[in-house]
């Protein structure tokens, strides 16, 4: 009976556990699957699979359940979920062809069931993309005075050397510059734009204290405007250390260019600051933050180990004697010429037909043209295209062996020497070997002198040996006058450089200095008429060692049409419009007769100048 009882027990307690694991098991919720698709439709109707693209399933009852999701390179993802409501969420957007696309969506799932989501343009919430950002651009408050009076500076032209000057609203707006920027030199002019160069006069000058005054016809830039000088404050100064200046002119080979600073010191007679200041701003304004004019830009004390340094520039309280002089004097002058003078206009030799031009002719064509003699002198002429021939006739005459070294080592033609592989589109800012310019110096020749060759002859026949041999210049340029067709034409830039010489071995002695000229004439002084003809281009120089001597030179007929056929290629490319025309040597007619029978090239008017 007790067995039985406990038989009955064990029978109990079994039935109860089975029910309580049917009621728990029919309790649990069934797990159901969630497939999701994230695709976008694209121009032309392509199919763009969303990769790689994350998203947050987020249970509808209780938002703390979250299951992030992420789908793969074909744009799919899988997850196997409880069954109920949820919401499928973008962490971030994505973006396609200007607009941004992000989801937001109600899903329900089923027990046991698999539920399929498309995330696609229909279903997204779309986002325009606003284009990028407007940069704000932070301009200066220095650009304010810069637009105000960069037309009051101007580019001083002196010879061979340029500086930068300014109007003054004094004495009817004389221009002011350094001394040493026009010292030494006949030909003044200012260049008022690219366009325009008129005649200068030279109305005073102060060589202590470095600083000139021009004056140019006033018809010729009635509009230009006139800078105020500073006027001392109740302290009885006009700048202070510390205080912001500006610097305007035309360094180096650029056009106007302004530049700022803080003045670090006050000297007796100048400013020194941070300014930068190069070659080409000499005479430049320095300008506080109202426009007014300072002190003249003057110096730099450059830096040995190439950093900037710092400037000079002259109170312009030192101006005050000089405009007093000039005062007295301008009443004395002759109002200058109301004229144009010659300038480069047009871009640079665009480097493509340079190139092309200088392959396209053999260096010989240019043995004329690179020099000739002419009385004591030689003569030498180049253009941007002669230039290119000349540099490539020096590479091959010494890299010949370079060359085959490289080529031997399998350098690649970068790699190898090049004298014209340094030509860029940007030359034509840091020089001048691009412009679209003729190039004419007048070199002094170099020869022994008649009593060197005398002793030395005569020690040869004695069956002495021949002393060391001296020579000199054989002339000393003090001038050019050119002509074309009779007519007297002016360079764009001209005048006079020393050249020296210090030579002393135990054969050659040479201790000596003359002067040569450069003169930079535009293209079209070369210009063949009509027919073809090249002009008549006649020199008269004017030699100081031999002053009674009066050379007249006519270029030859060969190196004016060599010159000005260089610029074909050139004027085909920027002026399209007008036909080049090409100049035939042929054709040429001398004209040195019927011009000296004119102005009589022997005359005593057609000596040399007095010196500056």
């Amino acid at each position: 009976m007790k067995r039985a009882c406990i038989v009955v027990q064990t029978l109990v307690v079994i039935f109860l556990s089975a029910g309580y694991v049917v009621r728990a098991a029919s309790q649990r919720p069934q797990q159901a699957t969630i497939t999701i698709t994230a695709a976008l439709l694209a121009e032309e109707l392509q199919v763009r699979p969303v990769a790689l693209y994350q998203l947050l399933l987020v249970r509808a009852t209780d938002t703390t359940q979250v299951i992030t999701l992420r789908t793969g390179l074909d744009g799919k993802a899988k997850q196997g979920v409880a069954p109920g409501n949820y919401r499928l969420r973008s962490v971030t957007p994505v973006q396609l062809l200007g607009k941004s696309y992000r989801w937001d969506v109600v899903v329900t799932v089923l027990r046991g069931r698999v539920s399929d989501v498309e995330l696609t343009n229909v279903n997204a919430i779309v986002d325009t993309i606003a284009g990028p950002k407007a940069v704000v651009r932070e301009v200066a408050p220095e650009i304010t005075v810069y637009e105000r009076v960069k037309r009051a500076v101007v580019r001083v032209e002196a010879g061979l050397k340029g500086g930068s000057g300014f109007f003054i609203d004094t004495l009817g707006g004389l221009i002011v510059t350094n001394d040493h920027v026009v010292a030494g030199e006949r030909r003044l002019s200012v260049a008022l734009d690219t366009n325009r160069r008129v005649p200068a006069q030279l109305v005073g000058r102060d060589h202590d204290a470095d600083l000139a005054l021009l004056r140019i016809n006033p018809n010729a830039c009635s509009d230009c405007p006139h800078l105020r000088i500073a006027k001392a404050d109740s302290t009885g100064t006009t700048v202070v250390p510390g205080e912001r200046v500006i610097a305007v002119g035309f360094p180096l080979h650029q056009q106007s260019t302004v530049t700022s600073g803080i003045v670090s010191s006050v000297r007796e007679h100048a400013i020194i600051s941070d300014v930068n200041i190069n070659h080409g701003n000499s005479g430049g304004p320095l300008l506080n933050a109202a426009g007014d004019v300072v002190a003249v830009n003057t110096f730099g004390d450059m830096s040995e180990s190439g950093g900037p340094g710092i400037s000079g520039s002259l109170l312009i309280s030192s101006l005050a004697p000089l405009l007093k002089r000039a005062a007295d004097t301008l009443r004395f002058l002759s109002v200058p010429d109301l004229r144009l003078l010659p300038t480069i206009q047009g871009p640079a030799y665009p480097l493509l037909e340079l190139r092309a031009a200088a392959d396209s002719v053999p260096f010989d064509a240019y043995e004329s043209v690179e020099g000739f003699k002419a009385g004591n002198f030689v003569i030498a002429l180049s253009t941007p295209v002669a230039n290119l021939v000349y540099a490539k006739k020096y590479e091959d005459e010494v890299s010949k062996d370079r060359r085959k070294r490289g080529a031997r080592a399998g350098l690649s033609e970068e790699e190898r020497y090049s004298e014209v592989g340094t030509l860029r589109d940007w030359s034509d800012y840091v020089g001048d070997r691009t412009k679209a310019a003729v190039y004419v110096e007048i070199v002094p020749r170099q020869g022994e002198t008649f009593w060197s060759g005398f002793g030395r002859a005569l020690s040869a026949s004695q069956g002495y040996a021949p002393g060391r041999a001296k020579y000199v210049f054989k002339g000393d340029l003090q001038d050019a006058q050119w002509y074309r067709n009779g007519e007297p034409i002016d360079p764009v830039i001209g005048g006079r450089t020393p050249q020296r010489i210090y030579v002393q071995d135990a054969w050659v002695e040479m201790k000596d200095v003359a002067y040569r000229g450069l003169y930079i004439f535009s293209p079209e002084a070369f210009a063949p008429d009509s027919s073809g003809a090249p002009p008549s281009i006649v020199v008269h120089i004017l030699d100081l060692k031999h002053p009674d001597d009066r050379d007249w030179i006519e270029l030859s007929g060969d190196v004016v049409a060599r010159v000005w056929n260089d610029f074909g290629p050139y004027y085909t490319r920027v002026r399209p419009d007008r036909p080049f025309r090409a100049a035939d040597a042929e054709q040429f007619k001398s004209g040195i007769d019927a011009f000296c029978a004119q102005v009589h090239c022997d005359a005593e008017e057609n000596s040399p100048p007095p010196p500056f």
